[in-house]
């Protein structure tokens, strides 16, 4: 890895509301030291998202793209699934296959991240190496890290089993590795439905205890999201 002091345009990101939604535009450029991953150099890329700010559940959940933006980050970086196109490694995740970087993203189209590190996400994180951090306190709910495009909050791993939140557990991907994910990710895994509360649906969210939907931030694959449950998709 190749950590990059360079003259790099400033970060630039940007919220507010329009009518139903909620409009977010940013420049694709990280709030930390850029580290060169891949030989892609690191540019500025306009982003203008639109997404609902009233999401609601649909019927059925449907498909993340195979490739390109699914959501986006807190800072303003977009976020990709859990597979790469056909170079280096055909469909491969690139968590699995490590090409990414402390904070899960590298350069490619854009910067844009695979994984969503919640030490890379807070407050605390506008340093130069935020990866370098201490792992998240487990013992209290993880704040939300990014947005999917169908407008539900994506958290960190952290959240209430309860509604007094009086027990926080890591909520964990419902995903087991059936094959070696270096190629074809989707392939590699598969989804098993669980009883055990901590244990995400096929999207990687569910209803919390408080009765609102929302998606975790997850250690394993597909570490963001894993399909939309949102009724209307914006991006």
């Amino acid at each position: 890895m190749r950590q990059l002091a360079l003259a790099l345009a400033a970060p630039e990101v940007e919220g507010y509301c329009q009518g139903t939604n909620l409009v977010v535009t940013s420049n694709s450029i990280p709030h930390y030291t850029f580290v060169a991953i891949t030989p892609n150099a690191l540019t500025e890329v306009d982003q203008n998202w639109s997404i609902p700010l009233n999401p609601t559940l649909a019927a059925s959940p449907s498909e993340i793209p195979l490739l390109g933006q699914i959501a986006f980050t807190v800072s303003g970086l977009p976020i990709f699934g859990p597979n790469e196109a056909t170079q280096p490694d055909p469909y491969g995740d690139p968590v699995y296959n490590g090409i990414v970087d402390g904070c899960g993203g590298h350069t490619a189209m854009e910067y844009h991240n695979h994984k969503v590190e919640q030490k890379c996400m807070t407050a605390d994180a506008m340093v130069g190496e935020p990866w370098t951090l201490a792992d998240p306190d487990g013992t209290e709910a993880s704040p939300v890290v990014a947005w999917s495009f169908d407008g539900f909050a994506i958290y960190g791993p952290y959240g209430c089993l309860d509604a007094d939140c009086s027990e926080i557990v890591e909520y964990v991907s419902g995903y087991e590795q059936i094959a070696d994910p270096s190629t074809y990710a989707w392939d590699a895994h598969e989804y098993r439905a669980s009883d055990d509360p901590t244990v995400l649906d096929e999207c990687n969210g569910h209803e919390g205890p408080d009765g609102d939907y929302h998606y975790h931030a997850t250690e394993t694959f597909p570490y963001v999201l894993g399909c939309y449950s949102g009724s209307r998709i914006g991006g």
